[in-house]
């Protein structure tokens, strides 16, 4: 089984070695470059092919910088899409508009590329 990268902190979202992936590979949701201060909250807002549902929260001094993930072996074939939003440690300010270095939204996707394995009969 394959491990893949997801970098929250690339622009736009990378994925190494892509963002294509098989049943039972493993996926990794990493804050790469941000600084220690800044947490992620990823969410799939339409489901997930993953064996644990998001969301998946990342960064700061008391959490991981990545969340590792398995690929459910029931989930389809197609483009699985998720947001991520990035937090740069700031208390939100009331109900003024965030500044974009206080808050940055991202999206992707986790391509399942093949069905889900059928079972013998």
């Amino acid at each position: 089984m394959a491990t893949i990268t997801v970098d929250l902190s690339t622009d736009p979202i990378s994925y190494s070695p892509g963002p294509e992936v098989k049943h039972g590979d493993t996926v990794v949701f990493s804050m790469g470059s941000y600084p220690p201060a800044y947490t992620a909250d990823v969410v799939f807002p339409d489901g997930t092919c993953l064996t644990v549902p998001s969301p998946y929260s990342l960064g700061g001094s008391s959490l991981t910088t990545s969340s590792s993930q398995t690929v459910s072996m029931t989930a389809h074939k197609g483009l699985y899409s998720f947001n991520a939003t990035i937090h740069d440690g700031t208390p939100p300010k009331g109900t003024a508009p965030l500044h974009p270095t206080e808050r940055d939204r991202k999206n992707g996707g986790i391509d399942v590329t093949g069905d889900p394995p059928e079972d013998p009969v």
